[in-house]
């Protein structure tokens, strides 16, 4: 047994990391926005596991509060990585209710394409977007009409879609009356909408209206249509108030001990699910649990805050380096699949955790239609961080994407950059981030683009030219909206971005 433990011990402190190299933590106000948490450098962890003392196998009183220093840690961390995508898209709400006053209940709709000020995951500034966060906790059953041309999707608040909106949802694009239920509810309903339950008291209804010959005003128009009403007031429905979402804000999740001020809050005002009973016993000794307000100690909150820092670098490394099987898009190269999940986040032998980390933790809103081998319908989502050459994309180097021609689009494509660490659309100091279908784009005689990235513009190649930013790190998406059966029996394909001089 002691031949054990003194094994045990040496692998403990070969992963624990050095005490004398220890890195200040951040401030945990500190939001994601530019280099939190050391965006060159190396982070260290807690000493929690050094010097432990053990006498006739039994830990010291000194190695019993390091242990359970340590499994708190540890859980800590697990529970970070769990908890992306209610707190991300508890965000979505919480930022535009912080920066504009929105409330549940109200539509806010993009009436111009997003931009860097838009500080959110993965924006598409190709495309006009509103939304509308419900509350159903003491409201109820509530009414959404949504209009003939809105295309999107209901989600929970784990982002697990209920419902499709448009032409592969129950309304079939022509719009209509959706009922959405809450957990528990049963009490009759009326007949006349298409009902749909969620096992989570907040919704988030998401949808996209089409952009036609650049009108954008038509757009934002058709989102605006949408009504969103309690049940209980069908017969005399409110006013939906609509805000303008195309100013500055941030709706990305907090870095550091905010992180888990936002969880609590949440983990109050909704019901548990089955499948995470095992992370409220976690997180109960951390001072989050449901029904009780979250006032942690010291020992807490210095666990709490550490495990932020490394929660984000361990859903920052799922993300951008998964291991998940057959993520690549296309054999050979290093393009991914943006959603490796199925929609309902499970499989036939467990909860698909890290796939969700991969996807919530660089985008937000999960649709059936984004999966779905749907020629002609839906939308599919692929995303580079790497060149040809394996190595990460850099804001100070010079690079290339060929597009062949045809793009299998019905719709139309898109190409957009991202900051890594924001995830949000490249913040450049110009108006331009992205290449599309819809750009006037210099086209090679063969009908193929390339598109260039860069500090500078290559000469002649401006309308062709995404500039990036020395110093920092950036990926792309590729968006196919409307793919065509060439997308889907890959008989054309993408190449690997490409460094160039």
């Amino acid at each position: 047994m002691r031949n054990f433990i003194t094994l045990l011990l040496s692998v403990l402190l070969l992963i624990s990391c050095n005490q004398n190299t220890k890195t200040e933590v951040k401030s945990p106000e500190e939001k994601s926005s530019s280099n939190a948490d050391m965006a060159n450098g190396t982070l260290n962890g807690p000493d929690y596991l050094s010097n432990l003392e053990f006498k006739n196998d039994y830990p010291s009183n000194e190695t019993v509060t390091k242990l359970y220093d340590a499994i708190d840690f540890q859980r800590a961390c697990q529970a970070y990585i769990w908890a992306i995508p209610i707190v991300s898209l508890n965000e979505l709400y919480y930022g535009i209710h912080r920066d504009e006053g929105y409330n549940f209940g109200d539509m806010n709709v993009l009436e111009q394409y997003a931009n860097a000020e838009t500080i959110g995951l993965t924006a598409n500034n190709n495309t006009i977007y509103g939304f509308a966060a419900i509350d159903m906790s003491k409201s109820g059953p509530v009414v959404i009409e949504s209009a003939l041309g809105a295309y999107g999707c209901i989600d929970d608040w784990w982002q697990r879609p209920i419902t499709e909106i448009g032409p592969l949802g129950p309304d079939k694009g022509k719009g209509g009356k959706f009922l959405v239920i809450p957990p528990g509810y049963d009490k009759k309903l009326p007949s006349g909408y298409f009902n749909v339950t969620s096992t989570t008291n907040k919704v988030l209804y998401l949808a996209r209206a089409f952009v036609k010959n650049g009108d954008l005003k038509s757009a934002a128009n058709t989102l605006k249509q949408t009504k969103i009403y309690p049940l209980s007031q069908k017969d005399n429905p409110p006013a939906t108030k609509v805000f303008n979402g195309s100013t500055k804000n941030n709706t990305i999740a907090p870095r550091g001990f905010d992180y888990w001020k936002r969880l609590s809050d949440i983990i109050n005002s909704e019901p548990v699910q089955e499948r995470d009973r095992f992370f409220m016993a976690m997180l109960k000794p951390l001072g989050i649990e449901k029904g009780k307000p979250f006032n942690p100690d010291e020992r807490q909150k210095k666990i709490l805050t550490e495990a932020a820092a490394f929660g984000f670098r361990m859903a920052q490394t799922i993300s951008m380096a998964p291991r998940t099987e057959n993520i690549i898009a296309y054999p050979g190269t290093h393009w991914e699949l943006v959603l490796p999940l199925n929609p309902n986040q499970e499989t036939p032998n467990y909860s698909q955790l890290d796939e969700r980390t991969d996807y919530t933790f660089e985008a937000i809103t999960v649709a059936a239609g984004m999966i779905l081998k749907v020629p002609g319908v839906g939308s599919q989502y692929y995303s580079a961080a790497k060149d040809k050459n394996g190595d990460w994309l850099d804001g100070g180097e010079n690079y290339v994407l060929h597009i062949p021609a045809n793009v299998p689009a019905k719709e139309f494509w898109s190409v957009i950059a991202y900051d890594n660490s924001t995830r949000s659309i490249i913040a450049n100091g110009v108006s331009k981030t992205s290449v599309s279908s819809s750009d006037k784009s210099q086209v090679n005689s063969d009908g193929s683009i390339d598109v260039y990235f860069g500090p500078t513009a290559p000469k002649g190649k401006e309308s062709n030219w995404i500039k990036t930013v020395p110093g920092k790190g950036w990926f792309i998406y590729f968006r196919w909206y409307g793919p065509t059966e060439a997308f889907f029996n890959k008989s054309w394909k993408l190449s690997d971005i490409e460094k160039v001089k």
